[in-house]
């Protein structure tokens, strides 16, 4: 009698204990759903938001703009050496337009080289690589980390650490070079790039700049990597998902931070002054790249399933604090594709 006085107290306990523990539950989803909505709305009464795309906005117009010296047919890189660097996942159908395209670019210079990074492909895209560096083999270096994505599960972290790979690759095998171009593959292939459309890079004063960055034709696409301390100053999507956690449609917000500024920039327009942006390929001054910066494409603090960063954005962080002033820009001109 006692044993089974004793059962019916533990299964009364239990009982007791599973009811507080859901209702605890309940009381922290609602203290988390009312936070939300507090944030949330206190966010969308307070927020500047743009009323504009960004390159209208006066905020982001640079009252005294870098002013072009040259005209691009009066560009000579002869004497002049590139380095290009790209990440190839997955892309062996573009590399014949990209091929065609970095072809255009490296007859411009006195000497160029070119590091292609590869993992985690299955659709042949390493064994085209290595294709392509046999046939220029003075030029072109791959290097490929196998299948990254069980070691490394974060797509960013996995595509930082291939940038800082050729990024090293490229300090230790040649002693210095002037530029250095980071491009995506798939829209470094497109058929509408203009070779003049990158030598509008070119037609401004020389050290006048950190980095130009690209622009396309239909949108602007890389609102990632973009930032802009009077209208974005902050990971937007990071920002959204933050502060919509709660059953709080993100529509709102994606239109005024997002999607309000993805429509094509005028190739009419002055340089447009940025923190970072990438928009598919950035061309660097090489004198401005520090060796104490890299790209990060995690940030130190934050849940591992929720602490991505665009690692453009923290690369431009760091050489920004070496180039005494210069800046980074938006090129409109130069449209990848």
């Amino acid at each position: 009698m006692k044993l089974r006085g004793l059962r019916t107290i533990n299964i009364t306990c239990l009982i007791l204990c599973i009811i507080s523990m859901i209702f605890t539950l309940i009381i922290i989803c609602i203290i988390s759903v009312i936070h939300t909505f507090i944030v949330y709305n206190n966010f969308v009464k307070s927020y500047p938001f743009s009323t504009v795309p960004f390159w209208k906005d006066n905020r982001a117009i640079n009252k005294n703009p870098l002013l072009p010296v040259l005209k691009v047919e009066d560009v000579n890189l002869s004497n002049l050496t590139i380095v290009i660097a790209s990440c190839c996942r997955n892309v062996k159908k573009n590399l014949l337009g990209f091929q065609r395209n970095l072809h255009a670019i490296t007859t411009l210079f006195g000497y160029y080289r070119i590091y292609l990074g590869e993992s985690d492909s299955h659709d042949g895209t390493l064994e085209a690589l290595n294709e392509w560096r046999k046939n220029d083999s003075d030029h072109v270096r791959v290097y490929s980390t196998g299948q990254q994505r069980w070691q490394v599960p974060s797509r960013t972290a996995r595509i930082a650490l291939c940038r800082n790979t050729l990024l090293q690759k490229a300090r230790q095998e040649l002693s210095s070079f002037d530029y250095y171009l980071v491009i995506d593959v798939d829209v470094g292939s497109s058929p509408s790039f203009d070779i003049n459309d990158f030598l509008s890079n070119f037609i401004y004063e020389r050290f006048s700049w950190i980095a130009m960055t690209a622009t396309q034709r239909s949108e602007y696409y890389d609102i990632w990597a973009l930032r802009i301390k009077s209208i974005l100053p902050f990971d937007c999507w990071q920002r959204i998902k933050e502060i919509t956690f709660f059953l709080i449609d993100q529509t709102f917000l994606t239109q005024r931070l997002v999607k309000i500024h993805q429509g094509p920039i005028p190739r009419n327009i002055s340089l447009i002054e940025v923190e970072s942006a990438f928009g598919g390929a950035a061309l660097y001054d090489a004198k401005y790249l520090n060796n104490e910066c890299s790209y990060e494409g995690k940030k130190e603090r934050g849940w591992w399933w929720n602490n991505e960063q665009c690692e453009h954005v923290s690369f431009h962080q760091c050489i920004q604090q070496y180039a005494n002033d210069k800046k980074l820009y938006i090129n409109p001109r130069f449209q990848i594709c």
